[in-house]
């Protein structure tokens, strides 16, 4: 484990260096590397079972990937009746964008999908607690991506 907390704070060392250049060494350095020795990271894991919708209804699963922030961004999804049978998925390339646009736009294709195949009891789930909080209203929506919504 020590060796381990000694490469990351190796690497954290060097990034550090690299982004913020004007931090004299060695005195700067010595209390960052400090303050990174104590850096915890707690790990919860929580087990996530999918269910099926209730009778005459639909549920479409969606994810948005950005591979950076921004970047190259594309969203899937996959879209089953009350049985758990697979009725559509999909994944689609969406060009450049920022993770969250991309959450978005999943979400959009997939509720689009379930229009066009005349399906109005619709459950939409995302892993994105931000895009949930934006569709109920917990959270503002920054106005770049207000009209995505």
């Amino acid at each position: 484990m020590a060796r381990v907390k000694h490469l990351v704070i190796l690497d954290s060392f060097k990034l550090l260096q690299i982004k913020f250049p004007y931090i004299h060494w060695p005195l700067g350095w010595n209390k960052i590397c400090t303050l990174l020795e104590r850096c915890t990271h707690d790990i919860q894991v929580t087990a996530i079972q999918w269910q099926k919708p209730p009778d005459s209804w639909v549920k479409i699963n969606t994810d948005g990937s950005a591979l950076n922030n921004p970047g190259r961004i594309e969203a899937g999804g996959i879209l089953r009746n009350q049985n758990g049978e697979l009725i559509l998925a999909f994944s689609v390339p969406l060009g450049q964008g920022t993770n969250n646009q991309a959450e978005i736009e999943a979400a959009n294709f997939g509720l689009a999908w379930c229009m066009q195949l005349n399906y109005r009891n619709v459950i939409l789930e995302v892993d994105s607690q931000l895009l949930a909080d934006w569709f109920n209203s917990r959270a503002a929506v920054p106005w770049t991506i207000l009209t995505q919504l």
